[in-house]
């Protein structure tokens, strides 16, 4: 029996179901009257009834439903009948308050007259039935819910010819189909050969299980609620149940014990035919979501889903603008993101830095140089510079690097969030991975314009203190020159001085971050269905640097070769080939990956930490107009979408109930207006 309680006025649907409900009414309205779009009561026949329902005579029977929706009665529906009706559809009783106002119209009650034959062999049920006048809404839920049970009965008995209490497989759908949504066609169907092998002579399904089978499709949101429940206990804190690992093999003793929604025996079927094979003892997450998934699209109408690809997705918040903007407002939003780039990027600078200065040391100290080698490794160099230089020798060339950072990543964020909403497509939210790549490697390209200026004086700054410690004690002169007077030394194109390298570097580095953490999001922290936590965010960035940083660090070491002042009895390069080459033949291959390591601490801990205080301002201080609220489970809105379309398959069993009784409830399809057919 489906749980209902009085409720008369409809319940408030979200904004992405009334977009949905919309779009469907849009595609299937079939007239126009007073220049607006109006649905006719076949066509709203098409838009509701469930694609489980075959019977053409079944499928006529919905309707009926069309002069609950046609508010105004003027035999067409507008748009705001339609998603009235829809919303009608989530209130608690629906399944019973939908069949009760065809049947009693606008009256309160409904007149008894020729309704005991919904009774059956039901005595009682039909003695009072004969001896009222009317009935009351209550009194007709409770009544009706009978009749299904003794219909459900009746309809085995019949096909029981043998009276073992238990029947085929062909009979077993037969009589599952025309009670609960279930397609014959689908996986479910086939799979219920399972269920007779489970029985004790291995052909028949006895009836304990056709009714537990029956109560199972009919209420799909049980399953959806008792599978996200179980789900939960194998979350962390900071995921969701429908994010758990889906791989995890669930036990039919784990799923009784943590729910009280499903009988012993439906999970028994339900492990059944969602694992695929008799007695199945286990079952994975994606195995049942699976059989949820089966049933929701026997709910769902055909015409729904012969147009599915075509129905608006709903995507989680981001940085992106995902509503269409005037020229000047567009212009402040890029203006926005740059100022929130700029703020991340000099954040996630400064947290990183002293890694950056022991990775560029690493990069230029060369095996071919006379004298011995001054740093044995990463921790090695991290100590002489404290030793040498003191804490602060870890922040040399800090400033012009803030302030070079700021444009940089600025630059950097707000172009890949800017060419990824242009090639994102705008029905689906969804985005190719070429796309992807090119608007990181666009990213990557522009951001060159200011790294290589900041690179070059940000590494001649961070070279200058092991200089100074080998001009210390021969009697030359310690000047310690600042980023002006290098600028001053560099000029204008000596800024640019291995800016191919710096092309070769960024482009695939940003092609490839900003790819894997957009996936990360989406695929492993499931962005689409909960709003990500700072640790979320943050991991997927430094997760998403690792890669990025460590295949591009060839030509990070081209770079900084190209960029540094050569000491006395040091190789000098004239370009990006040239230093390739001399690289790889004085000090081999491994020779490209020096500092790789200290490269890969300094950039995936700052992008982490950058692309995480870039998300988390943007929700702090949204930009005026944007939408930052957390995005919608994906299995929240699957189970109300359940539930409201169970509700209208339960009511259409209630009108065909009362048709078999022939109780005259009236027209099943109200006459037309005049209206202009498109």
């Amino acid at each position: 029996m489906l749980p209902h309680r009085s409720a008369t006025h409809p319940s408030p649907l979200s904004a992405s179901d009334v977009a949905r409900f919309s779009e469907i009414f849009d595609r299937h309205a079939d007239s126009v009257l007073d220049g607006c779009k109006h649905m006719s009561p076949a066509a709203f026949a098409r838009a509701v009834v469930p694609s489980a329902t075959l019977s053409e005579s079944r499928r006529s029977l919905y309707g009926s439903f069309f002069s609950v929706a046609d508010r105004s009665n003027r035999g067409c529906l507008t748009k705001d009948d339609f998603i009235e009706f829809q919303s009608l559809l989530q209130l608690h009783d629906a399944a019973f308050r939908l069949p009760f106002r065809v049947a009693a119209g606008s009256n309160d009650s409904l007149d008894t007259t020729g309704l005991s034959g919904i009774a059956g062999s039901d005595k009682p049920s039909e003695n009072y039935i004969k001896f009222r006048s009317a009935l009351a809404f209550p009194e007709f839920s409770q009544l009706i819910d009978s009749a299904r049970s003794e219909h459900i009965r009746a309809a085995f008995a019949k096909a029981d010819k043998q009276n073992t209490g238990a029947v085929s497989t062909d009979k077993t759908i037969a009589i599952v189909h025309e009670f609960a949504p279930l397609n014959p066609d689908n996986d479910i169907a086939r799979r219920l050969e399972l269920l007779a092998e489970e029985s004790a002579d291995s052909s028949l399904i006895g009836y304990p299980t056709v009714l537990a089978l029956i109560s199972l499709l009919s209420s799909p949101a049980k399953i959806r609620q008792a599978i996200d429940d179980i789900a939960a206990l194998h979350k962390s804190p900071e995921t969701t149940p429908s994010s758990a690992a889906k791989s995890h093999s669930i036990s039919q003793d784990e799923f009784v014990s943590n729910t009280s929604l499903l009988s012993p025996l439906e999970v028994n079927i339900l492990f059944t035919l969602a694992a695929g094979k008799s007695l199945a003892e286990t079952a994975t997450l994606a195995n049942l979501n699976e059989f949820v998934d089966a049933c929701h699209k026997s709910l769902t109408p055909q015409a729904v889903l012969d147009n599915k690809d075509r129905v608006p997705q709903t995507e989680p918040s981001s940085p992106q603008a995902k509503q269409q903007r005037s020229v000047m407002t567009e212009i402040a939003f890029q203006a926005y993101n740059f100022v929130v780039g700029a703020i991340a990027g000099g954040i996630g600078a400064a947290v990183v830095y002293p890694i950056d200065l022991v990775k560029t040391r690493m990069q230029n100290q060369r095996v071919a140089v006379v004298g011995e080698m001054m740093y044995k490794n990463s921790i090695d160099c991290f100590r002489k510079v404290i030793r040498n230089e003191g804490i602060l020798g870890l922040y040399r060339g800090l400033g012009p690097q803030l302030v070079g950072v700021a444009p940089e990543k600025a630059i950097k964020l707000t172009v890949n969030d800017f060419v990824r909403a242009r090639l994102t497509d705008t029905k689906t939210g969804k985005i190719k991975l070429t796309s992807e790549l090119f608007a990181g490697a666009m990213a990557g390209a522009s951001q060159v314009v200011f790294t290589n200026p900041l690179e070059i004086v940000k590494i001649r700054l961070q070279i200058q203190g092991e200089l100074l410690k080998e001009t210390a004690g021969k009697g030359a002169p310690i000047v310690r020159r600042g980023a002006v007077t290098i600028i001053k030394e560099l000029g204008l194109l000596g800024l640019y001085k291995g800016a191919s390298a710096c092309l070769l570097r960024d482009v695939p580095f940003s092609a490839i971050y900003f790819s894997c953490y957009s996936h990360l999001k989406k695929d492993l922290f499931h962005e689409d269905e909960r709003r990500l936590s700072i640790i979320d965010l943050l991991l997927a960035g430094a997760i998403a640097g690792m890669p990025a940083a460590y295949l591009t660090t060839p030509a990070d070491v081209i770079k900084t070769r190209l960029q540094v002042v050569a000491k006395k009895g040091e190789t000098t390069y004239s370009g990006l080939l040239d230093a390739a080459r001399k690289i790889y033949k004085e000090e081999g291959f491994k020779a490209f990956f020096k500092g790789g390591a200290a490269r890969v601490l300094r950039s995936s801990p700052q992008f982490g930490t950058t692309l995480m205080c870039y998300e988390l301002i943007h929700r702090l201080v949204p930009f005026p107009g944007d939408d930052h609220k957390p995005p919608t489970s994906r299995h929240m809105d699957q189970k109300s979408d359940l539930s409201s379309q169970a509700a209208l398959f339960y009511a259409g069993t209630a009108l065909q109930i009362l048709h078999d009784a022939n109780y005259k409830f009236g027209s099943l399809n109200p006459p037309n207006t005049a209206a202009k057919k498109e």
